[in-house]
């Protein structure tokens, strides 16, 4: 895969701006007006790309035509997550449109696991099905679609995950990232085409319900005038949440996406998400990325978690409201329920930590496998380093993971090479899960930490930290106005992180310890013109332990780096500052 090249082109300013945005945007690599406006102003049409370019999509639309024809039962086969059941939730309202006889199937996490399991096929073939149609599952399914050729039922397969060398012998594979597999060379590390005259899909980092929402666009092609040209955009409020939750990365298409789709989010038809929104006690109409990734998207994906995923597909093709409120209202039940239970493993993970490995692997008995992967993402941000934590079976036999990572350490790249001691695994660059049997477990903790060895791998923790968009050398140029202004950036996320700050040679004032286990930090900083930021870390008063000197002593000065947020509290709105870092002076 192809560096991103800083080409030696002229920087412009854009004059519909001010200063402050046109510097960041130039920061970011967006060096001429029409680059600055296409960011700021994303074109839907413009990265509308066509459907067919994908791999393996002629071939499914093929069959899937076949089946309205021959009135065949498809039965839409979902992953548990977020992008999975916003995905089954499209295709549901979608495909019906077309003719087609639609249910859907997602596994049980806890007794069936990730992805297609041969059980679940033969009774989905007992039941009348035709035509299985993954979203965002199946690349590797490689014993399960063989079984379902035996069987007689037709495997389509879209799906977002790495692929290996080989495809499963599916009807078809619609996967963008097989043209990266096939053609690393020609694309960006953004998963952008570098020359866009070329027959590939110009952007391959759509998330599982991207991927659906382009299958939907064959259709009408294939099938016209069953959706009227445009009335598609209706279904961005549910690849937008998808995107923003799968983090996959914000450019091209996907910023796209999401930019319209957050649109479409404020003035949704969907009863579902009208009545999440209402026991969040969001508002729709000022909705944005961090609502969707810390508020929407964590209760959607507690069904899956905790209970079934049935509940959230249930609740997003919901088309009453008092049926919505009812399944919202136990969604948010089980976000509460989620919290606990992470927060309570949490805890006993990181009493495990030691620096003896370059991979962070825990493990407990019974940690429940719904919040294993939150807590792997907590556990990276103490250990600042990539990390598994694995649950054991009551009978000790098994033990399963959720990893996730950061930099330039794979964790779909780990799995596959230590895929001989796995009973199975998969995922991406930076999430996936793998299950072990218990005898096998310590070989495989010392063959994935030889593996990170043998990459050689240097600076990692600089990754955990975004590069400092600007450095303020006045506290006071921090202003309420500036902070708002940053929001023509939106959507941010993965790709187009909200912007960071570097606080020079300020003065530590103050440090104070708050919540129920002193577990949030407030810092108070001075620069040398007196004037004040407050910074907070939620959840991190033990990664921030300066301590600001004492009355009579000399006062303790650091480089502090922070992404700004307004406070509003009495009717008085100032700015406060989100610690990402501190460094002694």
């Amino acid at each position: 895969m192809s560096k991103i090249k800083k080409e030696d082109r002229i920087t412009e300013d854009y004059s519909d701006v001010s200063p402050l945005i046109n510097k960041l945007l130039t920061g970011r690599g967006y060096l001429t007006v029409d680059e600055k406006q296409g960011f700021l102003h994303p074109d839907y049409v413009a990265t509308d790309y066509d459907p067919f370019l994908l791999p393996g999509m002629e071939t499914a639309v093929n069959r899937l035509v076949q089946a309205v024809q021959n009135n065949e039962r498809v039965i839409i086969y979902n992953d548990y997550d977020v992008d999975g059941t916003t995905a089954a939730a499209l295709l549901l309202d979608a495909l019906p449109k077309f003719g087609l006889d639609v249910d859907y199937y997602v596994p049980d996490r806890f007794s069936e696991g990730y992805g297609l399991n041969i059980p679940a096929l033969d009774k989905l073939k007992q039941s009348g099905a035709n035509v299985i149609l993954t979203v965002d599952n199946g690349t590797v399914s490689f014993d399960e679609i063989a079984h379902a050729n035996q069987i007689g039922l037709d495997i389509i397969v879209t799906d977002h995950h790495s692929p290996r060398d080989e495809l499963p012998e599916a009807v078809a594979v619609i996967n963008p990232k097989i043209p990266v597999r096939d053609h690393s060379d020609e694309y960006d590390q953004l998963f952008r085409l570098t020359d866009k005259k070329l027959k590939l899909y110009p952007f391959c980092d759509l998330c599982g319900c991207g991927v659906a929402f382009k299958l939907v666009q064959a259709l009408m092609r294939r099938l016209p005038d069953v959706i009227p040209a445009g009335h598609e955009k209706w279904l961005l409020d549910l690849v937008a949440i998808a995107t923003v939750s799968d983090i996959v990365s914000l450019a091209d298409e996907n910023r796209a996406k999401v930019y319209w789709g957050l649109e479409v989010l404020k003035k949704t038809r969907r009863p579902g998400l009208r009545a999440l929104a209402a026991v969040a006690d969001i508002n729709l109409s000022e909705i944005n990325a961090r609502t969707i990734g810390f508020v929407l998207g964590p209760r959607i994906n507690a069904a899956g978690r905790l209970a079934s995923a049935r509940l959230a597909v249930d609740l997003l093709s919901s088309t009453d409201n008092e049926q919505a409120m009812v399944l919202a209202t136990e969604l948010n039940s089980l976000n509460d329920r989620r919290k606990k239970l992470q927060n309570d493993i949490y805890q006993l993970a990181v009493e495990q930590l030691t620096m003896d490995d370059p991979v962070a692997i825990v493990v407990g008995d019974d940690w429940h496998e719904g919040v294993i992967g939150i807590v792997a993402s907590r556990v990276v941000e103490t250990a600042r380093r990539p990390a598994f934590v694995f649950s054991r079976n009551a009978n000790g036999t098994e033990v399963k993971a959720s990893g996730r990572s950061f930099g330039e350490f794979s964790i779909a790249n780990a799995i596959h090479a230590t895929s001989d001691l796995l009973v199975k695994g998969g995922g991406h660059a930076a999430a996936g899960g793998v299950t072990i049997l218990a005898d096998n477990f310590d070989d495989w903790r010392k063959a994935i930490n030889d593996y990170y060895r043998s990459l050689e791998l240097t600076n990692q923790e600089d990754y955990l930290f975004p590069e400092p968009d600007l450095t303020v050398e006045r506290l006071a140029d921090l202003t309420v106005d500036m902070v708002r202004e940053l929001s023509m950036l939106e959507p941010f996320g993965s790709a187009n992180p909200e912007p960071a700050f570097l606080l020079k040679n300020v003065i530590v004032q103050s440090r104070r310890t708050m919540g129920a286990d002193n577990q949030h930090v407030r810092y108070d900083f001075v620069d040398d013109q007196g004037d004040r930021l407050s910074a907070v870390a939620f959840g991190a008063a033990d990664r921030f332990d300066i301590q600001p000197a004492d009355f009579d002593q000399e006062p303790v000065r650091a480089d502090v780096l922070v992404r700004l947020t307004l406070n509003h509290w009495n009717g008085t709105t100032t700015v406060r500052g989100q610690l990402l870092r501190m460094n002694l002076n």
